[in-house]
Parts: structure tokens; C-alpha cells; sequence
């Protein structure tokens, strides 16, 4: 009988994966990772031009979210899953001195890159956290608006992690999600390892 992979080895597995991606971008994953992918997920020539090349190293998303938002001035905004930062920056500057964004993210090395990133380019408006998406370090009701780049198929609990950003969002507030889905789910014994996670 094949061992099922407890959630807390998925969050583990998940962790160390991306810490991997920040401390070593160009190295070979079983997903692609860069600003290559960043261009082919739709972010415009002029919006990659503008941040350092930092921003852009260790990009893991699956699409530019931004234009489905419509950021206004003054908002508070959630990116979950923040990795090395792009997402945010770019919403930093949307939503201007008065807005915020916060960045939740599962590995530590990455959130590092994030505020080196914002440090480099002078935002003042953001701020990243180490932490889990199923138990987020927030109050309710904080976030007019939330970016999701890629993020719920990393979560062995993607319920909890749809009812926590519920939570954390504001009455009317709203998010983009893009992700990756499956017509029909994976036979367990086809998610034998961390590896297989990420397939």
C-alpha cells in the first residue's frame, strides 16, 4: 500500500522547493521559474523594464493579474504567495503612499528577497511575512483586495486557504486567482513524494 504525504510534509516540501528557487534561481525545477515565464504569462515589456532584474529571478507565477484588479490609491492589498516580490511592487505602486500591500509567504529565504527588493526601489508601502495561508496572520476584514498568482496548488488545504482569504478580505472586496487545475483528480498513488507535487 503506497503512503499518502501528510499535509505538514507538503507544506515542508513546498517550503524547501522555494527556498531552493530563492537561494538558487537558475538551477533546474520541475516548473519553470524567471522573467522568460513572466513574458509568456502576459507581463508587458515596459512593466518588466521597470523593476531590477531581482524582481524578476526567481518569478514563479502563471499570470499578470494586475489589469483584473484595478487597483485604486489608498488600498490595502494581500499577495499571497509573494515570492520574490513582483506582484507586490507592482501593486505598491498602484495603490500609491497612502495604500499598502502585504506579502504572505511560506519560505523565509523568499521573503527576504522581497523586502531587499522593496528596500532596492524605496517602497515604503509594503511589507512581507513568513507564515501559513490556512492560518494567516490577520485580522479580518484587512484587505480591500488580494492577488493569487499560482498559490492554491501548493496548499495540501485549499479550503481552509479559500475560508482564510474570505476572511481577510474586506465586504466587497475582491481578488484574482490564477491557477493551474486538473479536469479529474490525481490518483493517490500518483502523489507519492514532494517531487509529485509539483507535476
Amino acid at each position: 500500500m503506497t503512503r499518502k504525504l501528510a499535509p505538514v510534509e507538503i507544506r515542508e516540501g513546498v517550503r524547501a522547493t522555494f527556498t531552493r528557487v530563492a537561494e538558487t534561481p537558475r538551477a533546474s525545477f520541475r516548473f519553470p521559474v524567471g522573467a522568460t515565464l513572466a513574458r509568456q504569462v502576459g507581463y508587458p515589456e515596459d512593466v518588466l523594464a521597470s523593476v531590477p532584474s531581482s524582481a524578476t529571478e526567481c518569478f514563479t507565477g502563471l499570470a499578470y493579474l494586475h489589469p483584473y484588479l484595478d487597483l485604486q490609491h489608498g488600498e490595502c492589498v494581500l499577495d499571497l504567495g509573494s515570492g520574490g516580490g513582483l506582484d507586490s511592487v507592482l501593486a505598491a505602486r498602484a495603490v500609491g503612499p497612502n495604500g499598502f500591500v502585504k506579502g504572505l509567504d511560506l519560505a523565509a529565504a523568499m521573503v527576504a528577497r522581497a523586502r531587499a527588493l522593496a528596500v532596492t526601489l524605496g517602497l515604503k508601502n509594503t511589507d512581507f511575512t513568513e507564515g501559513n495561508a490556512e492560518a494567516m496572520p490577520f485580522p479580518d476584514r484587512a484587505f480591500d483586495a488580494a492577488l493569487v498568482n499560482g498559490f492554491f496548488n501548493l496548499c495540501p488545504d485549499k479550503v481552509a486557504v479559500a475560508g482564510e482569504l474570505s476572511r481577510v478580505l474586506k465586504p466587497g472586496g475582491r481578488a484574482a486567482i490564477a491557477e493551474i487545475t486538473f479536469t479529474d483528480p490525481l490518483p493517490p498513488t500518483e502523489v507519492r513524494t514532494i517531487d509529485d507535487w509539483f507535476r
